[in-house]
């Protein structure tokens, strides 16, 4: 044949949702059929992905079981043909991937590298696979593999290459961070190159708990070009058109791939007699830093929110940048209507901040509670008897503020937003039930540094960030010209110390070398450390960086390392 048509359904699919990821899977099945030979969808699509400690509950796999059977069923209808992704039982768990077609299953392909790192934990749920699967379509050869298999230069690739197999389909459910995509598509073009075949990359979109999904499917021709992107942080489904005589012309010319013999196991073979439009390529473009992470803390909050079934959302305004990124991040990802301001000043809060809420909400159309706390806050100090300011009662200011939010979550069924960032939780400049307290932590993973920046960015598509807030210093206003900068370095230099240890993994004295005075990097450091028990209470929130806290950072809480 003189091309293959080939579909990349990018869904956004639902952890523990068999039937409901089934139906959508079918759906979108059917309407590509007339313009598609082959059809394929992300990682564990039946199952939602990570399912977690769902795979230990055989109810679960055996519901997966039969889903996939509806879908064989199903496809007794169809022409094309569909790649799968299923938690599937044989003697053992695998994480496998399923060709079906034509009211038969052609191969099951049970993935081989099992990532144990970072956010992935695979090797405690699933058995590696050993073999590989071909499938010819009117004589063009497939090789396929799931996930981490293609990030191995040693991976099954070479062989299918080596086996003749001219599309290479893989199909993901890779998280998100910073940039990561830049560093993917390096790696694919170079699978593609080494091996002078067409690739193709099927991701998953969408969020669940911490994890982003931002899509960003490819397809890639055998020179290392990208000739598909689908839309990041959104579904996208394209079927594209691969001409197979690029890969033959490619091969005939380069002599890498008769260097090397290989016993190639036996292959499955379908045809397709119907004559297909040809399907011009897309390439969509990828945001620019700024908005790539507001939209990924965007479809982070979001899907949180509606698969949770949660009605509004309130979080605490206090007149400070956080806050206000965090009500912005509330509006544009569940709508203003869902979005409930609570203002909560005390003495020690200035007229400044005040106005700062009112401008805010005003902007934003968002409703806005004021529940002053001096008469509560009082009552504490004269039951307690204390009539000093120290930190015990500066605290005391956020934990009644998170009272009263939880208040409101509990009568309302509303969801709390923590306004917490990465630079607090990590040196504990927060308050463990207080101003992180919450049930979700939008900005959980992002530098202070950063709020600065996506909120500059959030302004210039409509300036609803009173702009003296970005002038302002930073201040918890718990006591009287109150300043962050009393207790902690300029933003800009603690952020860099920090992402220097959490991110690059640099050593104390590494960071000293960095041009960091030593005494700083030892206080940072340790703050850090004994910073570990709060960490360990906050609530989850949107990953954005290599390394977040949580599932990331697995540091003990009785630590003696001394940095």
């Amino acid at each position: 044949m003189e091309y293959l048509n080939v579909c990349i359904a990018q869904l956004n699919l639902r952890v523990g949702d068999v039937k409901g990821n089934t139906d959508k899977i079918l759906e979108v099945w059917s309407h590509e059929d007339k313009k598609a030979h082959i059809v394929v969808f992300p990682e564990l699509s039946i199952s939602g992905y990570p399912p977690q400690d769902l795979l230990f509950d055989r109810g679960f796999l055996k519901s997966c079981r039969e889903e996939l059977e509806r879908i064989v069923k199903f496809s007794e209808s169809l022409n094309s043909i569909a790649v799968v992704g299923v938690p599937y039982y044989d003697k053992d768990l695998f994480n496998s991937l399923v060709v079906v077609g034509k009211g038969k299953v052609f191969g099951i392909y049970h993935k081989t590298f099992l990532p144990n790192y970072s956010v992935f934990d695979e090797k405690r749920y699933f058995r590696s696979g050993n073999k590989p699967f071909i499938l010819s379509i009117n004589g063009v050869k497939l090789g396929f593999s799931v996930c981490e298999d293609i990030w191995h230069p040693d991976g099954w690739e070479r062989y299918y290459a080596l086996c003749g197999a001219e599309v290479l389909i893989n199909i993901n459910a890779s998280p998100y961070y910073v940039n990561k995509y830049r560093f993917k598509e390096g790696f694919l073009k170079a699978r593609a190159q080494d091996n002078l075949a067409y690739v193709v990359y099927v991701n998953l979109v969408g969020a669940q708990d911490e994890l982003v999904f931002d899509g960003r499917s490819l397809v890639i021709d055998p020179e290392g070009r990208i000739i598909l992107r689908a839309k990041a942080f959104e579904e996208d489904v394209k079927t594209v058109s691969l001409p197979v005589s690029k890969v033959r012309s490619k091969r005939l010319m380069d002599l890498r791939l008769r260097e090397k013999k290989v016993e190639c196991a036996n292959f499955e073979e379908t045809w397709d007699q119907r004559t297909l439009e040809y399907q011009q390529a897309q390439v969509e473009e990828s945001p620019e830093e700024e908005e790539d992470i507001y939209r990924a803390l965007l479809l982070g909050l979001k899907d949180y929110f509606f698969k949770n079934n949660f009605k509004k959302a309130v979080l605490g305004l206090s007149g400070g940048i956080d806050s206000a990124l965090v009500a912005c991040l509330g509006v544009d990802a569940l709508g203003k209507e869902n979005v409930v301001g609570v203002f909560m000043p005390s003495a020690y809060t200035s007229q400044e901040s005040k106005e700062y809420v009112l401008e805010l909400s005003k902007n934003l159309g968002i409703e806005l509670l004021i529940y002053p706390i001096d008469e509560i806050f009082e009552t504490y100090k004269r039951t307690f008897k204390s009539s000093e300011l120290s930190v015990a009662e500066e605290n005391l200011q956020a934990r009644i503020r998170a009272n009263l939010l939880f208040y409101l979550s509990n009568k309302h069924g509303w969801l709390v937003l923590s306004t917490s960032n990465k630079s607090e939780s990590a040196v504990g400049y927060t308050t463990i039930y207080g101003d992180m307290a919450g049930g979700f932590a939008p900005i959980k993973d992002v530098y202070k540094t950063l709020v600065y920046k996506l909120a500059r960015y959030r302004n210039s598509i409509k300036p609803d960030i009173p702009e003296g807030l970005f002038t302002r210093p930073p201040t918890a206003e718990l006591r009287p010209n109150q300043t962050d900068q009393d207790t902690l370095p300029p933003y800009p230099v603690l952020d860099k110390i920090l992402e220097l240890y959490i991110e690059e993994g640099y050593t104390f004295e590494e960071i000293v070398k960095e041009g960091f005075e030593r005494e700083l990097v030892k206080k940072v450091l340790e703050m850090l450390r004994k910073a570990e028990y709060k960490r360990k209470q906050a609530p989850i929130g949107t990953k954005i960086t290599k390394r977040a806290f949580g599932s990331d950072w697995r540091m003990p809480l009785v630590n003696f390392w001394e940095k």
